[in-house]
């Protein structure tokens, strides 16, 4: 990937060249939506695994909107549920 043109990645790692950007100009707050949109589960959890091993190695901070939780659950630390504008339920993912 590392000698192709930046519109020339799958979506998988069109969304981590996203994430390298936003780290390249020094970003220590990612703010996301929907970051596995369209990427098949296997790539998913690599993206998921990727945001983890970074938030703790650059002690970054992630606010992300995702609706599979299936997934998402596994990786992240706290989480906010909000519906109709409102957060009915927060705590950690367990």
């Amino acid at each position: 990937m590392w000698n192709q043109e930046a519109e020339k990645p799958g979506g998988g790692q069109l969304k981590l060249l996203e994430i390298g950007r936003a780290l390249i100009v020094g970003a220590n707050l990612l703010i996301m939506d929907e970051p596995i949109a369209g990427v098949n589960p296997t790539l998913a959890h690599e993206i998921f695994k990727t945001l983890r091993r970074l938030k703790d190695e650059k002690n970054l901070t992630i606010l992300m909107v995702k609706h599979r939780l299936d997934i998402a659950l596994r990786y992240v630390d706290y989480v906010y549920v909000i519906a109709a504008g409102s957060i009915i339920t927060s705590g950690k993912p367990e």
